[in-house]
C-alpha cells in the first residue's frame, strides 16, 4: 500500500473537521464558485474529491466529485455524483466539464511524471474557454525555511482537540518534502503517518499547465483574494483551457 492508502483514514478525516472545518471550507467553494463561474447548469469535476468539503457547499448538480477512496466517497455522494477512479485514470470523456478544481496539495503526491499527466487529463476534460483551479503548498515559503532551519525542522500544529507533531525534511532541489505527523489527541497517542509531497514554483506549475494547453490567468496567495507572494501559504492557480488538443494530450490518447 502506497503512503496515500495508509495517511488517508479516519483519524485524517476527523483531524480535518477541525483543521478545514465547515467556516473555512464554505470560504474557500465561495472562492472556486467566482473564480471558476459555478453554478447551475453547468458541470465542474472536483479532482480528489475526499469526503466532499467543498462539495458540500457548490450549487445543488453543479459538481461531480472524483476520488479513489471509497470510505470518503461515501460522505461526498451527499452532496452530488461522485466516481470511484485514480486520479491518474479518469474516466471521463474528453470535453466533458465546464472547468475544474483540484485542491489541497492533490496535485503533487505522486511525483513529476504522473502529476503532469494528471494535468493533461484535466486539461483533455474541460471545454475550451473553461477553467482549471490548482491549490498547492508554496515551494517558495518552504525554501526559505530551509534557508533559516536547514534541510529538517519541527512544528505544532493544533486543531480542535488534536496536536500533531510535524517533523519534516525537505530537498528545495528536487523539490520534494517528506514528513512524519506524530498524532495526539485529547492527550492520547494515536501514532505517526508520513507522506512525501512534490511541491511546485510558480515557474514550474506555469510551464505544467502551458504544456497541456492552459494559460494562466490569476495568482493568489489565499482565498480570500489576497496577492501570491514568497511568504504565502498556498499557490493558487487559475487557467483557462485554449482552444484545441493540445500535442502532449493527442499523443497520449493515440498511445498504444
Amino acid at each position: 500500500m502506497s503512503w496515500r492508502g495508509e495517511f488517508f483514514d479516519e483519524v485524517y478525516r476527523d483531524f480535518m473537521e477541525h483543521y478545514r472545518g465547515k467556516e473555512v471550507s464554505a470560504a474557500e467553494a465561495e472562492f472556486l464558485r467566482k473564480e471558476l463561474g459555478i453554478g447551475p447548469g453547468r458541470r465542474f469535476l472536483d479532482a480528489a474529491c475526499g469526503h466532499g468539503r467543498h462539495m458540500a457547499f457548490m450549487p445543488e448538480g453543479a459538481v461531480v466529485g472524483l476520488d479513489v477512496n471509497l470510505r470518503y466517497l461515501a460522505e461526498a455522494k451527499k452532496y452530488g455524483d461522485v466516481v470511484a477512479a485514480d486520479l491518474r485514470m479518469p474516466p471521463f470523456r474528453r470535453r466533458a466539464f465546464d472547468g475544474a478544481y483540484i485542491m489541497h496539495s492533490s496535485l503533487g503526491m505522486f511525483g513529476d511524471e504522473e502529476d503532469l499527466e494528471i494535468l493533461m487529463w484535466l486539461s483533455g476534460s474541460i471545454k475550451p474557454g473553461g477553467r482549471l483551479a490548482v491549490d498547492i503548498a508554496n515551494k517558495a515559503k518552504l525554501d526559505r525555511a530551509y534557508s533559516l532551519f536547514g534541510e529538517s525542522w519541527n512544528m505544532w500544529i493544533s486543531a480542535g482537540p488534536y496536536r500533531v507533531l510535524s517533523a519534516a525534511i525537505y530537498n528545495p532541489l528536487t523539490g520534494i518534502v517528506r514528513e512524519t505527523r506524530y498524532i495526539y489527541k485529547a492527550g492520547e497517542y494515536l501514532g505517526s503517518r508520513a507522506l512525501e509531497l512534490r511541491v511546485y514554483s510558480a515557474s514550474e506549475l506555469g510551464l505544467m499547465l502551458r504544456s497541456v494547453g492552459m494559460s494562466i490567468v490569476a495568482v493568489y496567495g489565499d482565498f480570500n483574494g489576497s496577492p501570491y507572494n514568497d511568504a504565502s501559504d498556498r499557490l493558487i492557480v487559475v487557467a483557462v483551457k485554449a482552444g484545441g488538443v493540445p500535442e502532449p494530450i493527442k499523443a497520449a490518447v493515440a498511445w498504444p
